[in-house]
């Protein structure tokens, strides 16, 4: 006889759950809106060619306060979600995705920040923007790889942490990609693709978690 597989745990907060859940769905999806609105008023942008910092360069961009709005609403909203999740899913590695979730807000910020021709970059201070960076994409996607076994503590469907971790590592190994653009990748793909490969993998993963989670939440309220 095979093994019956185990019910999914049931949220010791299910609102607190929903409201971190749509936090992250709101988080995805305004992020794409608002950078998709900021690319339509740049003749010759690409999002295949260009780096998606360059939108937030207001000597440059028209609208770069609003991808630079969304990476702030990315920080908050992402980590607003993961204390909250981590509040109703208590789990081995519930602590471990806030801390990450901390790192990537503050990753978020600083690229929201310390864009081209801010004070901060004229100033010698552009590091910041590189270390910002770092932090929001590493970081995000090590978010993915420590949520999904919080995440798939609630939901029934048992695909979610393979699929979970996957997005993760797939992020991680893009993420590697960029950071070696030159000797790696730029004859088989460019830049824009790479970088949007790492970045939309956050993105898709906390809106399938949110999803999954929002479903959860309703299941035990």
């Amino acid at each position: 006889m095979g093994a019956v597989a185990s019910p999914a745990a049931s949220p010791t907060r299910p609102r607190t759950l929903a409201v971190g859940a749509a936090c992250w769905i709101a988080a995805a999806i305004g992020y794409v809106v608002l950078e998709l609105l900021t690319a339509v008023a740049l003749p010759g942008y690409s999002y295949t060619g260009h780096y998606i910092s360059s939108l937030g360069v207001p000597a440059w961009s028209p609208r770069a306060y609003l991808i630079n709005a969304a990476f702030y609403a990315q920080a908050v909203l992402f980590l607003t979600g993961a204390l909250l999740v981590a509040r109703s899913v208590r789990g081995r590695f519930s602590a471990v995705l806030v801390v990450l979730a901390a790192l990537t807000a503050v990753g978020n910020i600083l690229v929201g920040t310390v864009y081209g021709g801010s004070a901060l970059w004229t100033n010698g201070f552009e590091w910041l923007h590189v270390l910002g960076a770092f932090l929001a994409i590493l970081g995000g996607n090590a978010a993915a790889l420590a949520g999904s076994p919080v995440v798939a503590r609630v939901t029934a469907a048992r695909w979610y942490l393979p699929t979970g971790v996957l997005i993760g590592l797939a992020g991680i190994a893009i993420f590697a990609m960029l950071q070696n653009y030159n000797d790696w990748t730029v004859n088989y793909a460019p830049v824009g693709l790479v970088e949007r490969g790492c970045v939309y993998t956050i993105l898709i993963w906390q809106l399938l978690s949110g999803l999954l989670l929002t479903l959860a939440a309703a299941a035990g309220d």
